[in-house]
């Protein structure tokens, strides 16, 4: 328990997140729809524009109400549907005269997360008490440690691949860990874990020198080019293939490792080479589910893109779509990862029956 309140003092002593204000955008509250204009010029794109009073909720001007032009547009896709009661976001700037012109730049959704994440935490908290506020923590670390070294180290031009090795060990270690203690099982978790995710790496990073890919998978990408700098776009699909395949693999390699420490509890005499083979058995079970849930998340993260590419499926044949680069990535991120799933079976299974045969 000593140990454990240390970690939580070092985590907030170590990391701490600054937030930045943006005198700019400011929260707001809309108060009622004062009046529906017409455009003063006929603007083929623009149907109306509402007229809202809204009150500051922030800053200086805290309390005031103003009042904000708001346009509806004939194409619904650019539209904002906001109503009387909103939180928003309010931008505003000043023009050459000195006068303050304000926009409603979106709908504040902070507080929607806020709910969100305590239902989360709330949930996590009653099915796995105490042991479940250790994996929050965690997760709390390991979200700071790439907020705070693993983001800033990629801008100044480091590595992206060498960087997401060090947040996949520091990962693995610290959930581990907290988890369940250095002790042979979570060594062994470890170890298994960190060896898959290696294996994930080092396929994404030779398929994508060998498939000629640039890293530059979207339009967002390509559109900020020039801002990317020093960072090695590249390694960042292999960088993504470490970090998005490490909760999986940690998943197989803890499940494993576990299984096969309670067969050794409760047979002194099993032998190392049927241990090796009980973990096999156990890591076959559990191949094919988290196998298809790495590749049913990248599927989902990838949908309207999948979507689009069905639409276009009679205007491309099989030989472009498959050279897309965005459906190139998704696929190797899923297969490499996929690969390390399966590594990670004999690789933890071989290192338990190794370690829980010893003295």
């Amino acid at each position: 328990m000593k140990k454990f309140v240390l970690v939580v003092l070092m985590m907030f002593s170590i990391f701490s997140i600054n937030v930045l204000a943006q005198e700019e955008y400011l929260k707001g509250k809309i108060l009622k729809l004062e009046d529906c204009l017409s455009p003063e010029e006929e603007v083929e794109e623009l149907k109306e524009i509402m007229l809202y009073s809204v009150v500051i909720a922030e800053g200086p001007r805290e309390g005031n109400t103003i009042l904000v032009e708001f346009p509806i547009y004939r194409e619904e896709a650019f539209n904002i549907n906001v109503k009387e009661g909103d939180r928003v976001v309010l931008y505003y700037e000043v023009d050459d005269e000195g006068n303050e012109k304000y926009y409603i730049a979106d709908i504040d959704k902070r507080m929607d997360i806020l709910y969100l994440t305590g239902i989360f935490v709330l949930i996590v908290l009653l099915l796995a008490k105490f042991k479940g506020f250790k994996a929050m923590i965690a997760l709390l670390l390991v979200i700071l440690f790439i907020y705070k070294f693993f983001l800033p180290g990629i801008i100044l031009g480091y590595s992206p691949i060498l960087l997401s090795v060090v947040v996949a060990l520091f990962a693995s270690v610290v959930t581990i860990y907290l988890m369940t203690g250095f002790n042979r099982k979570g060594v062994v978790a470890i170890i298994g874990s960190f060896g898959g995710v290696i294996i994930a790496g080092a396929l994404s990073y030779t398929f994508v020198n060998t498939m000629r890919l640039t890293g530059y998978v979207t339009t967002e990408t390509l559109n900020y080019a020039s801002m990317l700098g020093n960072i090695k776009v590249k390694e960042m699909i292999s960088a993504g293939v470490i970090l998005g395949s490490m909760g999986a693999v940690m998943d197989v390699a803890m499940s494993i490792a576990s299984a096969l420490n309670e067969l050794k509890e409760k047979n002194r005499d099993i032998h190392r080479k049927e241990l090796f083979y009980s973990g096999m058995r156990i890591g076959s079970d559990i191949i094919g589910t988290m196998i298809n849930t790495l590749i049913l998340a990248y599927i989902g993260s990838s949908l309207m893109t999948s979507i689009f590419i069905y639409m276009q499926k009679d205007q491309y044949p099989s030989i472009r779509i498959l050279n897309f680069e965005s459906i190139v990535v998704e696929i190797l991120r899923a297969l490499c990862g996929s690969i390390g799933i399966l590594i990670a079976v004999p690789v933890t299974a071989y290192i338990a029956a190794k370690i829980y045969s010893k003295k």
